[in-house]
């Protein structure tokens, strides 16, 4: 009970500047993949987008990969239900409900169920496929479904191939943030580069800010929006607030909000 009380404490000190009624909340909680660790909803499930709108994040992140009949679909692995995701038609994947009983959404329901509350926004991560070149058509059809719904005030994007990326910004001018690599560092990522690519938004894993505490000020001298992801842990919580993180993505944001409000308590 202890707990809920703190939970809804932080949530009235963080978000009360943000009511509906005069815009997306105004707070830095990205809930990767939804709201979905400590609500038992599963991830990229509209469910899980219902949870963080209701927590409050300011935005959901959740990851689109096209079907073999180029139908959009919310999702984060390669494959659903042993199927290759890019090598299966929608109406296959269909067949095999989320454990909530959910059929795996299409961009088109998850862009619909945002676009009814004004609180939170739609973290469109475009997903690179075995073959990586065809997620250049996964940004595009994605932003012309955006264009089409006239969602562009509820969305941004996310990509961490490059050529997507290039396409994006010649036909949005909407966030479009620069996901660098998984595991392995590449020379895109440094601050150099990001400069001369003309990179206005990153979206690094956490652990390459803390091996490179020197590319925060830098990317922000050249007014780079930052994002960090997946940022559970607490002392890393710590970390990322002290530097003022524009954006943090997190599968804890209950936590994270607890975070933010005992900072503002102090």
């Amino acid at each position: 009970m202890k707990r809920i009380s703190t939970l809804l404490a932080a949530l009235l000190i963080v978000t009360a500047a943000s009511a509906q009624t005069t815009g997306f909340h105004d707070n830095r909680i990205i809930a990767h993949r939804g709201a979905w660790k400590n609500t038992g909803h599963p991830q990229n499930s509209l469910a899980s987008f219902r949870a963080a709108a209701e927590m409050g994040c300011h935005g959901s992140e959740c990851d689109v990969h096209l079907t073999s009949d180029d139908s959009l679909v919310v999702y984060h692995d390669l494959k659903h239900g042993g199927m290759l995701i890019e090598a299966t038609p929608y109406t296959e994947l269909a067949k095999v409900p989320l454990k909530n009983g959910e059929t795996i959404p299409t961009l088109r329901q998850y862009i619909a169920r945002a676009m009814k509350q004004h609180g939170t926004k739609l973290i469109i991560d475009i997903k690179t496929p075995r073959e990586a070149a065809r997620a250049t058509d996964i940004a595009l059809a994605a932003d012309k479904l955006v264009k089409q719904m006239g969602a562009d005030e509820w969305v941004e994007y996310l990509a961490g191939y490059l050529p997507a990326i290039d396409a994006l910004r010649r036909v949005t001018d909407l966030p479009v943030a620069y996901l660098g690599r998984w595991r392995d560092e590449v020379p895109e990522m440094n601050p150099d580069t990001v400069k001369r690519r003309g990179i206005k938004y990153i979206d690094y894993e956490d652990r390459h800010y803390l091996a490179h505490p020197e590319w925060v000020d830098a990317l922000r001298r050249q007014g780079v929006h930052l994002n960090a992801w997946i940022v559970n842990d607490e002392e890393r919580m710590d970390w990322f607030i002290e530097r003022d993180f524009d954006y943090i993505t997190t599968d804890e944001p209950e936590k994270l909000f607890e975070k933010y409000a005992a900072k503002a308590g102090k």
